[in-house]
C-alpha cells in the first residue's frame, strides 16, 4: 500500500480480493483504472477518496469475446483493444467508431471501457454507442451479480444505480445483424481534448431491395442529463425510403427531441442545431455506404 497525496492506493491482485476490499464500507473507496477522468477529478479535487483501489492489472476484466448471450467486453477493455477488435469491427462496429474518437491515441491506449461507463459524464463518447447496441450492464459485489440495461443504468451526471461495494465486471451488448450499419458523429474541440459537445451514434438495418430502413436505433450524448435514444426519430426512420429527404425530415424533429441546457461550452440552441446536423451527416453517411456495399 503506497501513500500518494495523503490517499492510499492499493492494487487486489484479482477480482475476489477487490471486492473484499469494496465490502468495508467504513472507507471511501474509489476505483482506478486507466485514470483518464480521475487525474483531471483529483486536481479539482472532486474527488478525495480515503483509498484508491487499482485495478489497471486485474486482466481478468480485459477481453472481448462473444457467445450465445451476445458480445462481451470487460471493464478494463481499452479504446485501443476496442478498435483493433476484427470481431467488434464485424458486429459492432459503431462501438468501434466512437472508441476511435476518444481523445488522442495515449488516452485511447489507457481508457477503458468501464470507466468511460462507470464515470457517467453525458458526453462520453462509447456510451450512446452502447445506447444502440442494447447494452447490458453486469455488476458484481461480494454477494451478488445482477445485470441492468445501460438505459436503467446511469441516473444523471455522475450518478449510476452502482453501489459503494459494487464493480461492473462485464458490458454484454447485441451483436449487429448481417443487414445492420452503425455509424458515430462528434462534435467537440481539438481531438486531443476529447470532451464531446455534441455526439450521435445509430445503427440501422436496411431492406436492399426497397431501399427501406427496417429497424434503427439513435442515441444523443450531450443533450440531457444522461445519454437519450431518440425513439420519435427512430419511429420515421422506416416509414419511407431511406433518402436524402426523409433523413433531413428526420433531422428537424431531432431539433425539437433534444433537451440540452446551455453552460461554458456551448448555448442550448447551439446544442439543438448541432444535434440536428450530425444526425443529418451520418444519416448521409450512412446512406452512402449502403449504396456502396
Amino acid at each position: 500500500m503506497i501513500k500518494t497525496s495523503e490517499m492510499q492506493v492499493v492494487s487486489p491482485k484479482s477480482l475476489n480480493e477487490c471486492l473484499y476490499l469494496l465490502n468495508d464500507q467504513e472507507k471511501n473507496n474509489r476505483l482506478i483504472a486507466g485514470g483518464t477522468d480521475a487525474v483531471v477529478r483529483m486536481k479539482d479535487k472532486k474527488w478525495t477518496p480515503d483509498s484508491w483501489i487499482n485495478i489497471k492489472s486485474m486482466n481478468e476484466l480485459r477481453y472481448i469475446r462473444e457467445d450465445p448471450s451476445g458480445i462481451h467486453v470487460g471493464p478494463l477493455t481499452t479504446h485501443t483493444d476496442i478498435v483493433k477488435s476484427k470481431l467488434l469491427q464485424e458486429k459492432a462496429d459503431v462501438l468501434t467508431f466512437a472508441a476511435k474518437e476518444v481523445g488522442a491515441t495515449q488516452m485511447q491506449n489507457m481508457g477503458t471501457l468501464g470507466g468511460n461507463i462507470g464515470n457517467a459524464s453525458p458526453t462520453g463518447d462509447t456510451i450512446p454507442a452502447l445506447y444502440v447496441l442494447d447494452a447490458r450492464i453486469e455488476l458484481r459485489s461480494l454477494d451478488e451479480t445482477r445485470t441492468i440495461p445501460i438505459e436503467e443504468f446511469f441516473l444523471g451526471p455522475g450518478k449510476t444505480v452502482m453501489e459503494a461495494n459494487e464493480i461492473i465486471t462485464n458490458i454484454i451488448i447485441r451483436p449487429q445483424e448481417k443487414n445492420e450499419m452503425g455509424i458515430f458523429e462528434k462534435l467537440g474541440p481539438r481531438k486531443a481534448q476529447s470532451i464531446s459537445i455534441v455526439n450521435f451514434a445509430a445503427s440501422i438495418s436496411m431492406d436492399k431491395q426497397t431501399n427501406h430502413c427496417t429497424s434503427g436505433r439513435l442515441a444523443f450524448g450531450s443533450v440531457a442529463p444522461t445519454i437519450i435514444r431518440a425513439k420519435k426519430c427512430e419511429s420515421v426512420l422506416t416509414l419511407d425510403r431511406f433518402d436524402k429527404d426523409i433523413i433531413q425530415n428526420i433531422a428537424k424533429i431531432a431539433w425539437k427531441e433534444v433537451a440540452p441546457i446551455s453552460d461554458v461550452r456551448a448555448s442550448a440552441n447551439y446544442r439543438r442545431d448541432m444535434a440536428s446536423a450530425l444526425l443529418e451527416r451520418g444519416l448521409l453517411r450512412l446512406m452512402k455506404r449502403w449504396e456502396n456495399k
